[in-house]
């Protein structure tokens, strides 16, 4: 299998919820960004311990997200892991580890800060819906 072509991650980008309300064009911005990770199942993504600085979008397959043995979510397609720390340095509270052959889109902190810094659109409508998914976990 190939690796995507710029058209290719728009298209999964706009399957995303953090990057729904983006135009193609903002879209294609962070497509050139963004590299395409390959993982077999069981390997670790990020754990507990180990700074993150990457966002990564599932783009097929699943990774299930761990703390203190328990398993707190399988993420899938179209998901997104690690948003947090695109804002924040401290490492995830709980480790994610694929459970099948899984294919990431990472969008790395420091790419991504050049990005927002020349494009206040993207950094506005991010923002907006981290604060919607972040009331709607607070308003229940």
């Amino acid at each position: 299998m190939s690796e995507l072509n710029i058209i290719e991650k728009v298209i999964a980008l706009e399957g995303v919820e953090l990057f729904r309300a983006l135009s193609p064009d903002q879209l294609s911005r962070i497509a050139s960004i963004a590299k395409e990770v390959r993982l077999a199942p069981g390997k670790v993504v990020f754990e507990p311990g180990n700074a993150l600085d990457s966002l990564y979008v599932i783009l097929d397959g699943s990774v299930e997200l761990i703390r203190g043995g328990e398993v707190l979510h399988v993420a899938g397609q179209n998901e997104v892991l690690g948003a947090w720390a695109l804002f924040d340095e401290e490492p995830m509270p709980f480790t994610a580890r694929t459970i099948e052959d899984t294919r990431l889109l990472s969008i790395g902190r420091n790419d991504f800060f050049d990005l927002l810094s020349d494009n206040m659109e993207i950094t506005a409508s991010i923002f907006a819906t981290m604060v919607r998914r972040f009331r709607q976990l607070v308003e229940g």
